[in-house]
């Protein structure tokens, strides 16, 4: 769908879509989050579904060794968790969380958009669940890591704290099938009838 790229540079929402790679994630939805005007963060290969994004987030080297190449240049802001991707891909550097702890790339994303001035995060394709497979575009391939019920069990543990982390930020799930218990759950057509100056950019 890479085409009719927005530009980049103009500043982000104060409702801020957070896009994982969840196997829920459908492009109908993508379309809809689309047309709202909505700043969107797409997590990992899930800016694949988009033609405007804010920004990509994508926490592994490995991801982004594999991935850099099919990524467009100068069309939107790409983040990392990790320093040495930063440094060898030209990338904004954030982990919003110890060295020593482990992350996931739905969860760092959410901590971008309270860091651009998000008021209201969205969530969309946040299964954090195998009961419907691994990703909305299936397993990775060339030996990169696919969720494991340990992992999904940590990343519970982690959006726990990311919740902590931003008890200021309206956080709302509205991914069609999702575990995670910390954020409410609402569906994508009621969140989007509440939206209030969802396109106005953060002051």
């Amino acid at each position: 769908m890479l085409k009719n790229w927005q530009n980049k540079t103009k500043a982000p929402t104060k409702t801020i879509f957070c896009v994982a790679s969840g196997p829920s994630l459908t492009a109908e939805d993508c379309e809809t989050v689309q047309k709202t005007g909505c700043s969107i963060i797409a997590v990992n290969n899930s800016w694949q579904l988009f033609s405007d994004i804010y920004a990509l987030y994508a926490g592994d080297l490995s991801w982004w060794k594999r991935y850099r190449k099919e990524i467009p240049v100068g069309q939107f802001r790409k983040f990392t968790a990790n320093l040495a991707a930063a440094k060898s891909y030209a990338l904004e550097y954030r982990r919003y969380c110890d060295l020593k702890e482990g992350f996931n790339s739905g969860a760092m994303a959410i901590s971008l958009a309270a860091e651009l001035g998000a008021e209201v995060v969205i969530l969309l394709g946040y299964d954090c669940s195998l009961a419907h497979g691994v990703h909305w575009h299936g397993p990775h391939a060339d030996k990169l890591r696919n969720p494991s019920e340990i992992s999904v069990s940590t990343w519970h543990q982690q959006f726990n704290k990311t919740q902590d982390r931003h008890p200021n930020l309206h956080i709302l799930n509205a991914s069609r099938s999702s575990e995670i218990q910390c954020f409410p759950r609402i569906n994508l057509e009621a969140a989007i009838a509440q939206l209030s100056s969802a396109a106005v950019p953060v002051q």
